[in-house]
């Protein structure tokens, strides 16, 4: 019969699992929100090519066409510049939140692990690789370059041998499997913790009993205080880390915003040139 594991409900009950997934899911609405000012800049700047063309075909006319091709140019240079800036910022963002989350579950897993029984026939890293449950390595594993092998075979000494995965790829819907990843992690580390007290009490039965037990009681008791302020500072850095990747995803919308009206549709110049109407007078 296996042996039902100790828990500890008070570490437990610190995790906040729905908060995490809700502050990710405050994230990835700024970010798709993004996707759409993002879009709305791609169009501007094929509208204004478009009206660039219009205007070239003018002055082959005869029109006088004045400095506009170069305020236009330089309009649609600098958009170009913000959109370039933007798309690589948001995959560079996204990454990083990737990456520093799957490295923060590392540390919690390297801590299981080190008061955790091995199973026979397993290796620590078979063990770690099952914590992780299928989630994509951060950074991305090394593996062997096609280009390094010539067509004959022989090595091909001027590019490298391996090369990180080209497959690997991060984006928030991986950044919620990693959080997920990292909720049933601290609930391991929740229960190997607990598992604690009952060695702690079945050595101080053992020393009521007769038994010399040295510094048994003390080191486990110090050794159970250390993971815990460690659990602890885990769970305080991890809601400060997504508050604080939170509020940046909401400047950068802001900051899009922002560029992405600064061309309106004829639609929108419409709608905005629309008069309110007039509040019914009072009976």
């Amino acid at each position: 019969m296996t042996a039902i594991k100790p828990t500890d409900s008070v570490l437990r009950d610190k995790i906040k699992s729905d908060e995490y997934n809700s502050v990710l899911n405050d994230i990835n609405l700024q970010y798709t929100e993004m996707d759409k000012f993002i879009g709305n800049l791609e169009s501007d700047i094929v509208s204004i090519k478009d009206f660039e063309n219009s205007l070239l075909a003018d002055k082959v006319r005869g029109y006088d066409v004045g400095t506009s091709l170069d305020t236009l140019g330089f309009q649609k240079d600098s958009l170009q510049i913000d959109l370039d800036f933007f798309k690589h910022m948001k995959e560079v963002y996204i990454q990083k939140l990737y990456g520093d989350l799957y490295k923060y579950c590392d540390g919690i897993i390297e801590n299981a692990l080190a008061i955790e029984e091995i199973p026979n026939g397993f290796t620590t890293e078979q063990v770690k690789e099952r914590k992780f449950r299928g989630v994509v390595q951060y950074p991305p594993k090394e593996i062997s370059n096609p280009a390094a092998v010539n067509p004959d075979g022989s090595i091909n000494e001027a590019v490298p041998a391996t090369i990180p995965d080209p497959y690997a790829s991060y984006d928030m819907n991986g950044i919620f499997t990693v959080i997920g990843t990292i909720v049933v992690n601290l609930r391991e580390l929740a229960d190997d913790i607990g598992s604690f007290t009952d060695r702690i009490n079945i050595a101080q039965e053992r020393e009521s009993r007769g038994f010399s037990v040295g510094n048994l009681i003390m080191n486990l008791e110090g050794q159970q205080q250390k993971l815990t302020l460690e659990f602890d500072t885990y769970i305080e850095r991890l809601s400060k880390f997504l508050d604080q990747n939170k509020n940046f995803s909401t400047r950068c919308l802001n900051r899009i915003q922002m560029i992405s009206t600064e061309i309106v549709t004829a639609e929108e110049q419409a709608a905005a040139s629309e008069p309110e109407p007039e509040p019914e007078p009072n009976i």
